[in-house]
């Protein structure tokens, strides 16, 4: 009696559908960009009571940063042993408490966002100078090969580029026009004032 081999196919895989015929293409630096992004956002979840910026809220938070952390300590410890302080509804001991240890524990890490913010803000422009300042360096290239007759080329993209660039003198201050300094003048004589006349010459 000969046993039969049982076969069990798996379900076949689906095939990543293409791209809808028009649809633009995602460079590779959008997909880190993405993945940064949506990393950010799994961060931020994690803080908690996390409160976005809001344009009717920034006066009253932008006037109550100068109360100080200690006079807010010492409120906290008067609620909790004055009982008639206790269940007025505008103050809380154990969630002042509570944020507190939040402004203290989130105090350097907002400083930590910030200078990467700062960073990154700055890692952009630094790639955009250096690729700015070698596409300046091809211009004025280009433009000494252009005044060959027979670089007509040279010349095309010379003529495109000085279009492209929209300006010129660039890195250049204006030279600034110094007034002339106005001659002197002599006042003109007054009738209490008259004027002096050339002494004559004794023989």
């Amino acid at each position: 009696m000969s046993e039969e081999a049982t076969v069990v196919l798996s379900p076949a895989v689906p095939e990543a559908e293409p791209p809808p015929p028009g649809s633009p293409t995602v460079t590779h630096h959008q997909e880190i960009a993405e993945r940064v992004s949506a990393a950010l956002d799994e961060l931020l979840a994690l803080i908690p009571n996390f409160v976005e910026s809001h344009p009717a809220r920034r006066g009253f938070v932008r006037t109550h940063q100068s109360v100080p952390e200690d006079f807010v300590a010492t409120t906290i410890a008067a609620v909790e042993a004055v009982p008639e302080l206790q269940g007025t509804g505008c103050f809380d001991a154990r969630d002042a408490r509570d944020v507190l240890q939040f402004i203290d524990a989130f105090r350097s890490v907002a400083d930590k966002m910030q200078a990467s913010a700062t960073n990154l803000q700055f890692t952009i422009d630094a790639r955009r100078a250096e690729v700015n300042n070698g596409a300046l360096q091809i211009y004025a290239i280009a433009k000494s090969v252009a005044r060959n007759p027979l670089s007509t080329t040279a010349a095309t993209y010379v003529a495109n580029l000085k279009r492209d660039l929209g300006r010129t003198g660039i890195g250049r201050k204006k030279k600034e026009t110094i007034p002339a300094t106005p001659a002197p003048t002599t006042p003109a004589a007054t009738a209490e004032e008259p004027a002096l006349q050339p002494a004559r010459r004794v023989a």
